[in-house]
């Protein structure tokens, strides 16, 4: 099998921004670990907030990419190579429980597909709807808000 390791950097970081309630955000979330578990993507190409209750963390992360409480749970995805690189994807993830099966036709299902397609080397990796984080970047971002609070910003 490809892996991350056999074709470069491993193309994103995978940051989800979920409430406790949010128990299919929650799936999502398993399903792209075990993914990139597969793809050789480490630990830190994948985190979450909020699964335990709001953090000052997840409200300030949540800053970081111009976004708010409402809209929560959500997916943001940030290009480490290429053109998008610096760069943040937000996708909206399913709110609540759910009945039956994830649907990976939702934009999540298909953001995981490139993913896969690009952490395989089998294309470079290209999510639509880019933005930016405040920071500039996510090193920029993660900074920010570790100074945010630390309460030296």
């Amino acid at each position: 099998m490809d892996t991350a390791a056999d074709s470069g950097p491993f193309p994103v970081c995978a940051i989800f921004l979920v409430a406790a309630q949010d128990r299919v955000a929650h799936d999502v979330f398993r399903r792209y670990r075990t993914a990139f578990e597969e793809l050789g993507g480490g630990f830190h190409h994948l985190v979450i907030f909020g699964q335990h209750g709001v953090s000052a963390t997840l409200l300030e992360f949540l800053c970081q990419i111009g976004a708010g409480l409402g809209d929560v749970p959500l997916l943001a995805l940030a290009p480490m190579d290429g053109a998008d690189a610096g760069g943040v994807v937000r996708l909206p993830l399913p709110k609540g429980e759910r009945d039956g099966g994830l649907d990976d036709s939702q934009p999540w299902g298909a953001a995981l597909a490139l993913i896969r397609a690009a952490a395989s080397g089998q294309a470079q990796l290209s999510l639509p709807g880019g933005g930016v984080f405040r920071g500039g970047s996510l090193v920029g971002a993660v900074d920010a808000a570790l100074r945010k609070l630390e309460g030296v910003a």
